[in-house]
């Protein structure tokens, strides 16, 4: 899988297949073919051992609007995102439910969840937690 994602040797790693030979376009509606795949590389909570999963997508190309789309996959992770957004639900909470600092839910995640989420990203992630509410 061509990703630059270190995998740190012991990950576990879960494979999810999104890929689909035909997908409606998201402007149009029309039924358009898959013409390649990607794969996404992404970070997730692990229980006994750090995780990854490695997402394959299908990419599509609508003769009518003659535009490029992928199918979402916002269920999972936000766009261009490297962690799913369970990983990120569960740091934000910690800081803002358990009231823990940014350095104690980067060690917490690391120990309990077998994720490392740096503290900026943390950050980044509760301000936009507080944008939204």
């Amino acid at each position: 899988m061509p990703n630059n994602t270190i995998v740190p040797r012991g990950t576990k790693i879960r494979k999810i297949n999104l890929s689909r030979k035909t997908a409606p376009c998201p402007r149009c509606g029309t039924v358009s073919k898959r013409h390649s795949i990607g794969h996404r590389r992404l970070r997730e909570v692990g229980i006994s051992a750090p995780t990854m999963l490695e997402v394959t997508y299908s990419k599509h190309y609508c003769v009518s609007c003659r535009k490029h789309f992928s199918l979402p996959m916002d269920h999972l992770a936000q766009p261009s995102g490297r962690f799913t957004n369970r990983v990120r639900r569960t740091a934000v909470d910690l800081v803002v439910k358990q009231e823990m600092t940014l350095e104690k839910a980067t060690q917490r995640m690391r120990q309990k969840y077998h994720v490392h989420v740096p503290p900026t990203t943390l950050h980044d992630w509760v301000v936009a937690e507080m944008k939204i509410d």
